[in-house]
């Protein structure tokens, strides 16, 4: 059996540079399904820190070809997440059964009229303001949340590093303004926004992107790692028209990733929901300075028709290939995506957004053995 000759970092940003490499790099999300594989109860994953590492160190130990973290756990740690999370959450052991999967709950957190807030004092004391309402703390409370968050995350990339992966992200650099907003307001007061009052809203999303870039600049820094999360969702072409993809999305996406680009950060667009159709503005951005991750809704061989040479794509075996395909549908689809691929064309190799809390064992085993099967180059 061929061995690998390059190292986890190494492996990551050839890909990123579509350059060739030893075997394809293999980045699922992992998360609650660490805990199931370890045997423990999802409470236990979610609100003990030290039983949600050595959780995720396990399955690594089980399948060392797992080369590059793309999780970021702080982020859904309880005692974090119950106070600065992105949204209002239920968590297992305070809201839901003790082995019960988080729940993400949509609420108008903020108003129509705080807007003038916004337009005021800037994004992020909109965004605090956000999260003083949705979580129902104060501001101090806020302010030590968000101190954690960031003790959290220097932990984990030292787990990280330790097990000997890449750290597929440094840092969380935000939301499109369209998914920022719809969240803070839910989607169904931002949608009316759009069509009653759109020509303000314009003026006021290039405030997130001011945000987003500072926030880039400050994770690098910090972390030493020139790549950030930058996610996006509820702008698709499956949520809104071209139109008003044109509108209120693409302007504002185009910026940051070139905003970006001058600084040498690479965003990692963890772009969840189908943007099939929306693939082709992709090649007005800069080349091989952005990775597209795509979650299985998205016609990831249509986005390799397109954007073959342009950009890394990261992506995307389906949950239900995890948790109700047979061993042998979730082989041939493995086999499909990483044979399409050629090397040197910028597969990083994943589940469609995170692996299932229920995946099957013998699923996620042919996942893991799928890379030395078909993804080996050397």
């Amino acid at each position: 059996m061929a061995k690998d000759t390059m190292t986890a970092e190494e492996r990551i940003v050839a890909s990123i540079n579509l350059q060739p490499v030893d075997r394809v790099c293999c980045a699922p999300l992992i998360e609650q399904y660490a805990g199931q594989y370890a045997g423990i109860t999802n409470r236990e994953f979610l609100w003990d820190w030290d039983k949600c590492m050595a959780a995720i160190d396990k399955v690594k130990e089980a399948y060392p070809i797992w080369d590059s973290n793309a999780y970021m756990q702080q982020l859904r740690y309880g005692p974090v997440a119950k106070v600065v999370g992105s949204m209002r959450c239920k968590y297992p052991g305070v809201d839901l059964p003790d082995n019960a999967q988080y729940q993400m709950i949509e609420i108008e957190a903020l108003t129509r009229d705080d807007y003038t807030l916004l337009a005021e004092k800037g994004f992020m004391e909109y965004r605090m303001t956000f999260l003083e309402r949705a979580h129902n703390k104060t501001r101090e409370e806020v302010l030590a949340g968000l101190q954690e968050l960031a003790r959290l995350r220097q932990a984990e990339l030292e787990a990280t590093q330790r097990r000997g992966q890449s750290a597929t992200w440094a840092s969380w650099a935000g939301l499109t303004p369209f998914d920022a907003f719809s969240m803070m307001r839910s989607i169904e007061k931002f949608f009316k926004d759009m069509y009653q009052i759109g020509s303000q809203l314009e003026q006021l999303m290039w405030t997130c992107n001011d945000a987003a870039v500072d926030a880039a600049v400050k994770g690098v820094e910090a972390t030493g790692i020139n790549r950030v999360f930058y996610g996006g969702v509820r702008c698709s072409g499956q949520f809104i028209a071209k139109k008003n993809f044109e509108r209120f999305a693409w302007p504002y996406l185009k910026d940051i990733i070139n905003r970006l680009a001058e600084r040498n950060i690479v965003p990692i667009l963890h772009f969840d929901s189908d943007w099939t159709e929306n693939l082709e503005y992709f090649l007005e951005l800069p080349q091989g300075k952005f990775v597209l991750e795509l979650d299985s809704t998205t016609n990831i061989f249509k986005a390799y028709e397109i954007l073959r040479g342009h950009c890394s794509i990261k992506g995307d075996v389906a949950p239900a290939l995890f948790t109700v395909a047979s061993p042998s549908e979730m082989d041939e689809y493995c086999k499909k995506l990483l044979t399409t691929f050629r090397n040197g064309e910028g597969l990083i190799y994943s589940s469609g957004c995170t692996l299932p809390m229920n995946a099957r064992h013998e699923n996620v085993k042919v996942f893991f053995d799928a890379v030395e099967k078909y993804g080996r180059y050397n």
